[in-house]
């Protein structure tokens, strides 16, 4: 795709919820484009749908209104199947809660990953061995996840989307949740995958200090309710 155009377009997103109070539009036709190999933060307080985005962007979840492109590639035409095929090969997802597979080891979750792609098992486990060495999770290979700090966990987790080398990295509040201590350690990591990573990173964030090791911001606005005039 490099020199093809944006790697990541959106047009006229909207999302709508409807509740017994009224509507609540998120994003109210919101247009983006994000240039291969970028590093943004999506940015906002709780509440405006930064992790909806982010799952629209994944094909996770589907917009009301709009249309998202990624790889000049429409997902939000696409089916399920293609949505999963098209995630496997060309997007990594760190989620906010890490969601590791508590009945593998840290070795099975990243490689996981790997398997799905169909890589053959000596690479598998090249890559596998080096990204953990690269997170200091040689040592924590056999654990389970349920044995593993949430720091731990959220690095595993942040391991297992870039095995791959996906052209597209999605980080849903990489942070969230994590004591200082933890926060510290993990901040200096974020900000290396930047320079390891060579493909395009958006990252969902309400830190200002995590945003401001982006390239640039991608601010997300409030929503917009319309009230249901009640008799």
């Amino acid at each position: 795709m490099t020199g093809a155009g944006p790697i990541l377009k959106i047009e006229n997103l909207t999302k709508t919820y409807e509740t017994e109070f009224g509507q609540i539009f998120l994003f109210d036709g919101l247009c983006a484009e994000v240039t291969e190999g970028d590093f943004v933060a999506i940015t906002g307080p709780t509440g405006v749908g930064k992790t909806t985005l982010i799952n629209m962007i994944a094909g996770l979840e589907d917009p009301t209104q709009g249309t998202v492109y990624v790889l000049s590639k429409n997902v939000t035409e696409m089916d399920d199947n293609a949505k999963s095929e098209f995630r496997a090969h060309n997007i990594g997802i760190v989620f906010q809660n890490s969601q590791l597979l508590g009945n593998l080891d840290v070795f099975q979750n990243v490689e996981l990953s790997l398997v799905i792609q169909g890589v053959s098992e000596p690479e598998r486990r090249r890559r596998t061995e080096e990204i953990l060495d690269f997170f200091g999770l040689t040592r924590k290979a056999c654990a389970r996840p349920v044995a593993l700090s949430v720091g731990e966990n959220r690095k595993v987790a942040i391991a297992r989307a870039l095995v791959t080398e996906p052209k597209i990295l999605l980080m849903d509040e990489p942070t969230g949740g994590l004591d200082t201590s933890a926060v510290n350690i993990l901040a200096p990591l974020l900000r290396g995958i930047h320079h390891i990573h060579r493909g395009t990173i958006l990252m969902a964030t309400n830190s200002l200090s995590l945003a401001r090791m982006a390239s640039r911001e991608l601010p997300v606005s409030k929503p917009k309710i319309v009230m249901t005039c009640q008799s």
